[in-house]
């Protein structure tokens, strides 16, 4: 539960992301990637909630050199991360999911306090270390955090990777939020 400690001091510097794709030729991919979040919700009293906030697509493609623009579509979800993991690092499971590590460490990467409701020191992470500046996306440490919690706030990041490559991204704060971007 600590990093859920620390994520909740992400909540401060809100948005919610979700995605839409340009539409793309065959061989083709577009510069610019417009990403959101969707949610759907069922209630079964004294059963169960069934929250369904996710990234609206499982893959996005966009061109090496290319924009990804994550938008906070709905406030009051609060904020996302876009952040670039290995495969390997995503979690699977329900245990997985409430006991992120890779959430944990670049949550304190980003400078979440897990004791204070302030917004994190960091809003990008480039290679997993904590800056101000908007970094290239390209490898796993790359992140950056959605807006301040006003509807329509977005952030933009760079894709340097090299066409060809496969990013995974999921969101520290809902870890069950993944998708991967195709590079072309």
């Amino acid at each position: 539960m600590k990093h859920r400690k620390a994520l909740a001091a992400l909540l401060a510097l809100g948005t919610a992301a979700g995605v839409t794709g340009a539409a793309f030729a065959a061989g083709s991919a577009p510069s610019k990637v417009t990403i959101k979040q969707a949610q759907t919700m069922k209630v079964k009293p004294n059963r169960y909630i069934q929250d369904g906030l996710r990234w609206d697509k499982d893959t996005y493609t966009v061109k090496s050199g290319g924009t990804l623009h994550i938008v906070n579509n709905k406030a009051d979800e609060g904020p996302h991360t876009l952040t670039i993991v290995k495969e390997s690092d995503l979690p699977k499971t329900a245990k997985q999911v409430n006991r992120c590590s890779i959430c944990e460490k670049l949550g304190k990467a980003h400078g979440a306090d897990p004791n204070s409701d302030a917004p994190p020191k960091f809003q990008y992470l480039e290679n997993g270390v904590g800056q101000n500046t908007v970094p290239n996306v390209d490898r796993p440490g790359d992140s950056g955090v959605t807006g301040a919690g006003k509807q329509g706030e977005s952030i933009d990041l760079k894709v340097t990777a090299k066409a060809g490559k496969t990013l995974y991204f999921m969101c520290l704060i809902h870890p069950w939020m993944q998708a991967e971007i195709k590079v072309r």
